[in-house]
């Protein structure tokens, strides 16, 4: 399979981790409040170091994806969502309460995700240039 194609996946798999971590985060710290006193230095770190991660890994797929496909609106897409989880994983706790930073990281990460989804269908989508072949593969 296309490395494209494979750090797509992998990218979509961690804007899950986030958004479980999000999801789940809450939950447990109200019913082991005993964790609650490192919660939100480990909330930052963890954001902190999913963006060393995440980047490099939608940056390279990304750009990979859209120099098959040339649909660079798919790339300005996941840059937003990039620029909005970095914004917030390293401004959002001194500008926003807790509940706008958690939004704001779905946000950013739901965004970034769908980008991932577009490159990974408009990889699949490209047809081959061989007059042999009649499929839809990837390249």
């Amino acid at each position: 399979m296309n490395r494209s194609l494979q750090l797509d996946r992998f990218a979509i798999f961690l804007s899950g981790v986030c958004l479980v971590h999000c999801l789940v985060a809450p939950i447990a710290l109200t019913l082991l409040p005993i964790f609650s006193l490192g919660a939100l230095v480990e909330d930052i770190v963890f954001h902190q170091l999913m963006l060393w991660i995440v980047v490099p890994t939608s940056l390279v797929a990304l750009f990979l994806g859209c120099k098959k496909h040339r649909r660079w609106p798919i790339a300005l897409c996941g840059a937003v969502g990039i620029v909005t989880l970095f914004l917030v994983a390293f401004l959002g706790h001194d500008y926003l309460t807790i509940g706008a930073e958690k939004a704001m990281t779905t946000l950013g990460g739901l965004v970034l995700a769908f980008s991932h989804y577009l490159n990974y269908r408009a990889c699949q989508s490209i047809k081959c240039n061989s007059s042999k072949c009649t499929q839809e593969h990837h390249h």
